[in-house]
């Protein structure tokens, strides 16, 4: 059973009845715009709807019986996911393979980790934050973050934190600040946001993935400050207008040519704001935001594969910006976006999550960039999407492939 023909069938009913969407909508309590979804197949209504419908068209609880199938995880669209292994397993591995890869000084401290867990070389500040956050989420004691956490703090500027440029980061800074504040007291709210908003400048408004970093992590911290209601406000500015809906693109900026709606900066977006929405901040600019990037999200068909964008980003006191290549793992925030939205077809869910496990490495418990190369990002993306996923289906086909023999 599909969500298509649960819709069919709905309509079927209604049609019967000799009834219009608005006629059963308030008959039902909803809106006509749900009805309409369900009729089209986008979303499955709720349990309790599908009984108010069944029992309006007195159909026997056939059409609640086939809201259920269609629901159930024995769905063949998520059917090849579910085999092998356990998440629990894939969270033990991915905890495993971060920690064999901490880099360590001359007298055995733990210091960090780099960008590529392949190559050689330093820690460097973003991939250090990024392993501390990914160790929070797998959830086990792999290492003692203690001269971890201490270290990062430490490398703290004037502009926050930097990467291997200098000058103002604030992608780096955003992922310091949230991974210190998850895994220590070593940094207080007024600090980190201190340290966030001086990171940011006008450039960043034209950004919709800076926009959307910070306001992640200024809703982590400080949820009813200044900044964060700030960022929000301009993460919804940043959006353009495609054929009539908002959405976002990779920038907002004057002189774009042709510019197209971005899947992964759309999830990050929609990502963002959601948590914000989780605060209690009842915004109705937000919520509608949120609700119609997530429908598009939903509708897209596109595949959720990686993409790259290059940031130019402002350096004080120098007239060359500092050019910074950015990935975006966009299965893994494709799937963090539609984890708390209503009724997802299962097929979409489980087509984000067929990316996301083609670019894992079982035997090193790590995602893998597709020209070869490890970078410690995608596997925090990776176990921070397969988190939400697990904390909001009962029952997601969210099981790797079993492995090759």
């Amino acid at each position: 059973m599909t969500v298509r023909q649960v819709g069919a069938e709905l309509r079927r009913l209604r049609k019967s009845a000799g009834q219009t969407q608005a006629d059963v909508a308030r008959i039902v309590r909803v809106s006509r715009a749900n009805l309409t979804q369900w009729e089209t197949g986008r979303y499955l209504p709720s349990a309790e709807n599908a009984r108010l419908l069944d029992d309006h068209f007195g159909a026997a609880n056939a059409l609640a019986e086939m809201v259920e199938a269609a629901r159930s995880p024995a769905s063949s669209t998520g059917a090849a996911l579910s085999t092998g292994g356990s998440l629990l397993d894939v969270f033990r591995r991915a905890g495993h393979g971060l920690a064999e890869h901490l880099i360590r000084d001359e007298n055995g401290k733990a210091v960090g980790w780099r960008h590529n867990l392949q190559q050689h070389g330093e820690q460097t500040t973003l991939a250090t934050a990024y392993g501390i956050s990914a160790m929070v989420v797998v959830g086990e004691p792999y290492i003692d973050l203690h001269t971890v956490v201490d270290n990062l703090y430490a490398k703290r500027s004037a502009y926050g934190w930097q990467g291997r440029s200098k000058g103002k980061r604030p992608e780096v800074t955003s992922a310091v600040v949230d991974a210190l504040f998850q895994a220590s007291t070593v940094l207080s709210a007024e600090e980190g946001l201190a340290h966030l908003e001086s990171s940011l400048d006008d450039y960043s408004r034209t950004r919709p993935f800076l926009l959307a970093t910070a306001l992640r992590t200024s809703v982590r911290v400080g949820p009813g400050a200044a900044l964060t209601r700030r960022l929000a406000d301009e993460l919804l500015a940043a959006r353009l207008d495609f054929h009539g809906v908002p959405l976002w693109g990779e920038k907002n900026e004057p002189g774009l040519v042709a510019p197209e709606p971005s899947t992964a900066h759309t999830a990050r977006a929609v990502v963002a704001l959601r948590d914000l929405l989780r605060t209690g901040e009842d915004r109705t600019d937000v919520r509608e935001a949120v609700e119609v990037g997530t429908q598009w999200l939903i509708e897209r068909t596109h595949a959720d594969d990686g993409i790259m964008e290059d940031l130019a980003l402002p350096q004080p006191g120098s007239r060359e910006d500092v050019r910074v290549n950015i990935k975006h793992f966009t299965s893994a925030w494709v799937i963090q976006a539609l984890a708390e939205a209503p009724q997802v077809p299962r097929g979409r869910l489980s087509r984000a999550l067929s990316s996301l496990w083609e670019r894992y490495e079982a035997g090193l418990g790590l995602w893998a960039w597709g020209s070869g190369d490890l970078p410690i990002w995608m596997t925090l993306d990776a176990v921070t999407a397969l988190r939400a996923a697990a904390l909001a289906f009962a029952a997601p086909p969210f099981l790797p492939p079993p492995a090759a023999e």
